[in-house]
């Protein structure tokens, strides 16, 4: 109960610690403030990928979010925003059958990004398009399931890898840190209103994202030690467990997911100093 309270608690204490610092670096530096919300997609890679960095539009799923930007200048912005997505994988959709892997989870990500502008296009004050570059930390909460018996069974309490077990590694945490890092566009509409494009990954620091990594393991561990509901979800299509006791689940590749969309910002109060004259910014305005 307790851990399960401090998973929840976590990523609140963060969020609310980020807004409590943007909120006061804004005022100290006096910067503009966009309120915005965002729709979009997110996607998965890792053990459960055929190759490395790979994106399978049969994988998409719906993603949303809102946020807070604060310009500091013509160049760059701070960014602290929440969003909801979703991510899974499937061995079946990509010919491994014979391992019969799947899981799918939910993701609670609260960030704090920076954006750098890189150059304007378009010479109006308030009219325009500006690529920039982002970069910044995040915690994000996710809780991998596998489909069972027509139904979902949640893996991180199983311990499908023999966590928790003698030799073992402990359960892994189901709220993590990442590096989001990506590209996007703001297409300037006024003064007030700014349209978004942007695409980004995340990369992470734990490779337990569809519950899978590359540890070695013991069948008859995880039957004993975990019960057999665990062993049957760590090899779903095992036969003859005593012909091959020890095994590895995943590849060499670490997991990451994937968010991208479109947004919508709208500017509170004052009047802009931020991109939209382009002066000051990496490269001439065209």
């Amino acid at each position: 109960m307790t851990r399960k309270l401090s998973y929840l608690i976590q990523p609140l204490f963060f969020s609310v610690l980020l807004t409590g610092l943007l909120s006061f670096a804004a005022l100290s530096l006096e910067a503009q403030t966009q309120l915005g919300v965002m729709g979009g997609v997110s996607l998965y890679s890792g053990d459960l990928s055929p190759k490395e960095f790979g994106v399978y539009f049969e994988e998409v799923r719906p993603a949303f979010g809102v946020f807070a930007r604060f310009e500091l200048g013509r160049a760059a912005a701070l960014r602290v925003g929440v969003n909801g997505a979703s991510v899974e994988g499937d061995d079946a959709r990509h010919g491994r059958e014979d391992r019969g892997l799947a899981f799918r989870s939910r993701i609670t990500e609260f960030s704090l990004v920076g954006e750098l502008n890189l150059f304007k296009i378009g010479a109006a004050r308030n009219r325009g398009l500006v690529p920039y570059l982002f970069g910044g930390v995040a915690v994000f909460r996710f809780n991998p399931e596998a489909p069972f018996d027509g139904d979902y069974i949640e893996l991180q309490p199983l311990g499908t890898e023999g966590q928790g077990l003698p030799n073992y590694e402990d359960p892994y945490r189901l709220t993590q840190f990442a590096v989001p890092m990506g590209v996007g566009v703001k297409v300037l509409l006024s003064e007030q209103l700014t349209l978004g494009l942007e695409f980004g990954g995340r990369m992470l620091f734990t490779d337990y994202l569809d519950d899978v990594s590359n540890v070695e393991v013991n069948y008859f561990d995880v039957l004993e030690g975990n019960g057999e509901l665990a062993a049957r979800l760590s090899r779903p299509t095992v036969e003859d467990p005593t012909a091959d006791t020890s095994y590895r689940r995943g590849g060499q590749y670490n997991d990451w997911y994937y968010v991208g969309g479109v947004s919508l910002a709208f500017r509170i109060g004052g009047h802009n100093r931020g991109v939209q004259s382009g002066r000051g910014i990496g490269c001439p305005t065209f």
